[in-house]
């Protein structure tokens, strides 16, 4: 572009931004070191070339060749980015920059709710940041128009499955919750193009998911995807996608952003339904 070179990402969310634009040009290893360095950002941060690349399940030589194809000279530069974060939070920690009036001396039971909360908050920042109007536009048409929604729930997810279903028979839209132990082939072959299917899904990605969503696809019933990466599987087989789970502290996810999008997609639907309804 006008013969200058274009500088890498110099910052963590800078970068996150362009491994997420440039997820589908990803080479299948390189994708994969994408996803592990998103989702373990402190440990990128903090361990070694070996043991990163360990972690990832890929060779040293790839980190690098990650590194390159983001426009970096080397792993070492890309790793000072996520450095360079960790110092900026623990900073920020330690100027009591995180803690609220009145928290001091508060027992662990109750500064635990408090940090719980604080992430919860923090996903829902990072939802209304992330989440296009015009996907939940699309999604809510897809849903509005729908004979019925076929929701599948996989790794842990039972709870926004769960609340979606419970909003859509308050719709009195007709639904069907297909779970990892509820559910499967023979319920999915139901589905016809004038249905829609909802998949939830976090890693690590179940093979039979990918599978129930590749011949919803190719049966021409359209998929909403709520996943916890750009990079899962469901992106590239989806109508719609959303990312919407956030990682805690201690790797456990939280459904919070995925609970706040069933109920907006809920509403939306109703509001087109109701759109529709009136313009006839």
């Amino acid at each position: 572009m006008n013969g200058e070179q274009v500088q890498p990402p110099g910052d963590l969310q800078t970068l996150r931004s362009a491994i997420n634009t440039k997820h589908a040009l990803f080479p299948k290893r390189l994708a994969q070191v994408a996803r592990h360095v998103l989702d373990n950002p402190d440990e990128v941060a903090l361990g070694s070339v070996a043991s990163i690349a360990a972690a990832a399940q890929v060779t040293p030589s790839t980190l690098i060749r990650f590194a390159q194809f983001l426009g970096y000279d080397g792993f070492s530069t890309l790793q000072a980015v996520f450095r360079n974060a960790v110092r900026a939070k623990i900073a920020l920690s330690q100027s009591g920059g995180n803690r609220k009036p009145g928290r001091e001396g508060v027992a662990r039971e109750a500064q635990v709710f408090y940090e719980t909360i604080e992430a919860c908050h923090h996903s829902l920042e990072t939802l209304s940041k992330t989440i296009r109007v015009a996907d939940i536009k699309a999604a809510a048409e897809i849903l509005a128009s729908a004979k019925c929604v076929f929701i599948l729930a996989a790794n842990g997810t039972f709870p926004m499955a769960a609340l979606l279903q419970h909003c859509l028979t308050r719709l009195r839209i007709r639904s069907t919750l297909l779970t990892d132990i509820i559910g499967g082939d023979d319920i999915l072959a139901f589905a016809k193009p004038h249905d829609a299917a909802v998949i939830i899904s976090c890693a690590p990605y179940a093979e039979e998911t990918t599978v129930h969503a590749s011949n919803l696809s190719d049966r021409g019933v359209p998929v909403v995807a709520l996943m916890d990466s750009n990079f899962s599987p469901l992106s590239e087989l989806a109508s719609v996608r959303f990312r919407v789970i956030e990682s805690g502290r201690d790797g456990l996810l939280l459904a919070t952003a995925g609970i706040a999008l069933s109920e907006a997609l809920a509403i939306c639907t109703r509001q087109t339904r109701q759109n529709a309804a009136n313009a006839i």
